[in-house]
Protein backbone atom coordinates (compact mmCIF):
# COMPACT_ATOMS: atom_id res chain seq x y z
CA UNK A 1 0.00 0.00 0.00
CA UNK A 2 1.36 3.22 -0.91
CA UNK A 3 1.61 6.25 1.71
CA UNK A 4 -1.04 8.28 -0.28
CA UNK A 5 -3.26 4.77 -0.36
CA UNK A 6 -2.96 5.59 3.55
CA UNK A 7 -3.73 8.80 3.38
CA UNK A 8 -6.91 8.15 1.62
CA UNK A 9 -7.81 5.28 3.61
CA UNK A 10 -7.77 7.68 6.72
CA UNK A 11 -10.18 9.83 5.08
CA UNK A 12 -7.11 12.25 3.76
CA UNK A 13 -7.82 12.29 0.31
CA UNK A 14 -8.37 15.96 -0.15
CA UNK A 15 -5.03 17.08 0.70
CA UNK A 16 -2.44 19.19 -1.24
CA UNK A 17 -0.07 16.32 -2.57
CA UNK A 18 3.19 16.91 -4.82
CA UNK A 19 1.87 15.53 -8.09
CA UNK A 20 5.26 15.65 -10.16
CA UNK A 21 7.24 13.96 -8.71
CA UNK A 22 4.83 12.51 -6.44
CA UNK A 23 7.52 12.23 -4.07
CA UNK A 24 5.16 8.95 -2.43
CA UNK A 25 7.92 7.80 -0.07
CA UNK A 26 8.79 10.78 1.93
CA UNK A 27 5.24 11.33 3.14
CA UNK A 28 5.82 10.36 6.84
CA UNK A 29 2.53 11.81 8.05
CA UNK A 30 -0.34 14.99 8.51
CA UNK A 31 0.63 17.96 10.08
CA UNK A 32 -2.50 19.01 13.29
CA UNK A 33 -4.00 21.70 10.32
CA UNK A 34 -4.27 18.72 7.96
CA UNK A 35 -1.09 19.20 5.40
CA UNK A 36 1.04 16.29 4.57
CA UNK A 37 4.65 16.23 5.79
CA UNK A 38 7.26 15.01 3.69
CA UNK A 39 10.66 14.55 4.69
CA UNK A 40 13.42 16.52 2.79
CA UNK A 41 15.91 13.52 2.77
CA UNK A 42 13.49 10.81 1.75
CA UNK A 43 12.72 13.56 -0.75
CA UNK A 44 16.54 13.50 -2.15
CA UNK A 45 16.48 9.98 -1.96
CA UNK A 46 13.26 9.65 -4.25
CA UNK A 47 14.88 11.90 -7.28
CA UNK A 48 18.45 10.13 -6.92
CA UNK A 49 16.75 6.50 -6.55
CA UNK A 50 13.93 6.67 -9.02
CA UNK A 51 15.16 9.92 -11.35
CA UNK A 52 18.52 9.00 -11.93
CA UNK A 53 19.73 12.61 -10.13
CA UNK A 54 22.33 13.37 -8.56
CA UNK A 55 22.31 14.51 -4.86
CA UNK A 56 23.54 18.22 -6.00
CA UNK A 57 20.97 17.72 -8.99
CA UNK A 58 18.15 16.63 -6.70
CA UNK A 59 18.41 19.50 -3.68
CA UNK A 60 18.35 21.96 -6.92
CA UNK A 61 15.27 20.63 -8.19
CA UNK A 62 13.67 20.61 -4.70
CA UNK A 63 14.50 24.09 -4.09
CA UNK A 64 13.47 25.47 -7.39
CA UNK A 65 11.03 23.22 -8.96
CA UNK A 66 9.13 21.90 -5.11
CA UNK A 67 9.48 24.11 -2.69
CA UNK A 68 9.03 27.52 -4.06
CA UNK A 69 5.71 26.34 -5.80
CA UNK A 70 4.92 25.72 -2.08
CA UNK A 71 3.86 29.55 -2.26
CA UNK A 72 1.38 28.91 -4.68
CA UNK A 73 -0.78 26.44 -2.72
CA UNK A 74 -1.73 28.80 -0.03
CA UNK A 75 -2.01 28.14 3.36
CA UNK A 76 -2.69 24.32 2.50
CA UNK A 77 0.69 23.36 1.02
CA UNK A 78 2.61 20.86 1.97
CA UNK A 79 4.96 20.69 4.73
CA UNK A 80 8.75 19.95 3.63
CA UNK A 81 10.52 18.28 6.71
CA UNK A 82 13.98 19.18 7.06
CA UNK A 83 16.22 17.49 9.49
CA UNK A 84 18.78 18.83 12.36
CA UNK A 85 20.82 15.91 11.83
CA UNK A 86 21.47 17.98 8.21
CA UNK A 87 23.22 20.44 10.65
CA UNK A 88 25.43 19.05 12.83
Amino acid sequence: MTNREILEDLDYEELIVFENPDYDEAIIGVSHDDRVIYDYDKMIEYLVNKEGMSIEDAADFISYDTIRSLSYRGEDAPIVMFSIEDYK
